[in-house]
């Protein structure tokens, strides 16, 4: 059975992190197990409060889990501070877990801030020089590289910056940008490749970038390449975005259990 691991915040609603990681591997026949890295407060209209998990009990979680279990991929989501984010990279080195996926979450959807300046250094240094992928969106780039990231153009010059802090892979997501195709750029070390997919209008969306990430992760648990994930992820998130679903009063949430 192909296993992969999610190490991220726990959400009430269910629309991200873990339990739309969790969701989402089993929807892609891939065994998921999990980490709860925070806790947060928040429904669909957005975050009220996030509260982060002892760090002794962060790295009880991950090495109790991995001294038994083999994993095949890990993801990480929501991790509050450098704390978190130094136990993390530690222990992805002690457990040699070579196919990590890196969401560089920095702030929520609704704009909530999870990172700080300092954590966002420390995570460009201890998690990227890791990551087998890392998936920014437009702000998160920004965010890593202090440039500004408006165009295809800027996208693909981020996406060069970011993997030359080490990543072997920089998916760049374009979801923000104007225009009726949505772009993601793949940045490696020989080439950029372009996913484009008509884009889906008037969705208001929580939890995308997680479910995305999840879904890159299950496909390499399950031994695509990395190009190859991506592109079934993107597939697979078009259609759950397609027929996401309202289920309270603020976001719609990607509807999982589409066939």
């Amino acid at each position: 059975m192909n296993v992969a691991l999610t190490i991220a915040g726990s959400d009430p609603t269910g629309g991200a992190g873990i339990q739309a990681d969790l969701r989402t591997f089993a929807d892609l026949n891939v065994h998921g197990t999990a980490v709860i890295a925070s806790l947060t407060i928040q429904n669909t209209l957005g975050i009220q409060e996030v509260v982060k998990i002892p760090p002794d009990l962060l790295r009880k979680q991950i090495t109790t889990l991995l001294d038994d279990i083999t994993v095949q991929a890990v993801k990480t989501g929501m991790l509050l501070d450098g704390e978190s984010i130094e136990i993390v990279g530690e222990l992805l080195k002690k457990y040699h877990l070579a196919h990590y996926v890196l969401d560089p979450i920095v702030r929520s959807s609704t704009g909530y801030p999870i990172l700080k300046k300092d954590d966002i250094e420390l995570l460009k240094k201890a998690l990227l020089p890791l990551a087998l992928v890392v998936t920014p969106n437009l702000k998160e780039a920004e965010a890593l590289t202090g440039l500004s990231v408006r165009t295809e153009k800027e996208m693909e010059r981020a996406g060069m910056e970011i993997h030359a802090m080490g990543p072997r892979y920089v998916l760049v997501k374009g979801g923000h940008l104007e225009g009726d195709a949505a772009l993601d750029l793949l940045v490696g070390d020989s080439e950029t490749q372009r996913f484009r997919r008509a884009r889906v209008r008037g969705r208001r969306l929580h939890g995308a970038g997680c479910v995305l990430s999840a879904a890159i992760t299950a496909g390499l648990a399950a031994g695509l390449n990395v190009p190859q994930a991506v592109r079934k992820a993107k597939g697979f998130v078009h259609q759950a975005i397609r027929t996401s679903v309202s289920i309270g009063h603020g976001r719609q949430l990607l509807n999982l259990t589409s066939e």
